[in-house]
């Protein structure tokens, strides 16, 4: 799909780059013994059957995603596809109208309205079948 005119949901900022793993401290391990990058406080979240954390780079972030249960949507990914690429995520302002004009506009939503994320920012998901396959995620963090 094509869109002329001004960009319905304009960024400049990919806030993090979400990988699913199936063991969550091996991996904050793994990036930080081979790039001496440290991870920020695990979260663990029973309400969206996660634990992960954010590993700042720069001006970006990796957030490692582990499931706490086999039903949870990251264990269930990790064993249908293996660990490794499950999201982008792109910084946006006012949220819950981007996902509005989205949806006007006929993108293929995951979430109409926003949601919380891990760290408890306000997000929503667009469905990969309208981006090439890419689960992308728009966020809107504090800063």
């Amino acid at each position: 799909m094509t869109i002329t005119g001004t960009p319905p949901v304009p960024t400049d900022l990919v806030h993090h780059i979400g990988i699913a793993v199936s063991d969550l401290d091996a991996s904050i391990e793994f990036y930080r013994s081979l790039f001496g990058l440290e991870a920020g406080p695990i979260v663990v979240r029973e309400d969206i059957g996660v634990r992960g954390c954010f590993i700042p780079v720069k001006d970006t972030n990796l957030e490692l995603l582990q499931g706490l249960t086999p039903n949870s949507a990251i264990s269930i990914h990790v064993r249908d596809s293996g660990e490794g690429l499950h999201h982008v995520c792109f910084e946006v302002e006012g949220i819950a109208d981007k996902l509005k004009t989205l949806d006007e506009l006929g993108i293929d939503l995951l979430d109409k309205v926003p949601r919380k994320g891990l760290m408890g920012a306000d997000i929503g998901f667009l469905a990969p079948s309208g981006s090439g396959g890419v689960l992308i995620e728009l966020a809107a963090h504090d800063h």
